[in-house]
């Protein structure tokens, strides 16, 4: 095994490079699922505005978001703006 400049560990014997004789097998850990509050699912492709575990607003964009919440005053205060992506099994992975 060698270490990339990526933070990221290359099992060389995977690769088919020479250069991995004798390189031990990795082990690969199964992926947590994803943790998201069940009820965001209704959210799907919005911005949500969470506290307590409960959507408070949704808006198609975070600029949208932010009135809706300074309206609300005290009771929009202190959530957490999320985008909720739509349910798939597809990876995202940044780089840089």
């Amino acid at each position: 095994m060698t270490r990339c400049g990526l933070s990221c560990t290359v099992d060389l014997a995977s690769q088919g490079c020479g250069e991995a004789e004798g390189a031990r097998a990795v082990e690969r850990k199964a992926l947590e699922p994803e943790r998201r509050l069940p009820d965001l699912d209704d959210w799907a492709g919005l911005w949500v505005a969470v506290k307590d575990g409960k959507v408070i607003a949704a808006a198609h964009s975070s600029r949208e978001l932010v009135p809706k919440l300074v309206e609300m005053g005290p009771a929009g205060r202190g959530a957490v703006a999320q985008y909720v992506p739509r349910r798939s099994d597809t990876i995202v992975v940044g780089v840089g």
